[in-house]
């Protein structure tokens, strides 16, 4: 299995996963059958978090050096379109509308009532 090319490939991988979990506990299963089953989970299971690596690692670059320092693989992600637009910033100009001034509140807030003192009962 190569890397997962986008975000629609990892939710196919993800949901392939959730569908394969219960065929792994079942008893009945082949022996032969379950250990190949399981390869294949652990190798989709590998690729999925690489893929969600490579997204953190694309959004926050200082997590390159740490994956690299816990020995983790992170899988280059391409950078996206999304990406690329959000990155660029574009200056507005402002416009010359008026804004209305705040209002102050018609009536100020009431204090709270003072709570009674039920401690005289005490003395």
């Amino acid at each position: 299995m190569g890397q997962i090319a986008d975000e629609a490939g990892y939710q196919k991988s993800l949901e392939w996963l959730v569908s394969k979990a219960p065929k792994l506990d079942d008893p009945l299963i082949d022996e032969s059958a379950k250990t190949k089953l399981r390869e294949n989970y652990d190798l989709v299971s590998a690729k999925v978090k690489e893929y969600r690596r490579g997204e953190l690692v694309a959004k926050f670059p200082g997590l390159k050096e740490q994956y690299k320092i816990l020995g983790w693989a992170y899988q280059e992600m391409a950078p996206q379109p999304e990406q690329q637009a959000s990155s660029t910033v574009k200056e507005v100009e402002p416009t010359n509308t008026p804004t209305e001034p705040e209002q102050a509140p018609e009536t100020p807030p009431e204090p709270p009532e003072p709570k009674p003192d039920l401690s005289g009962w005490l003395d």
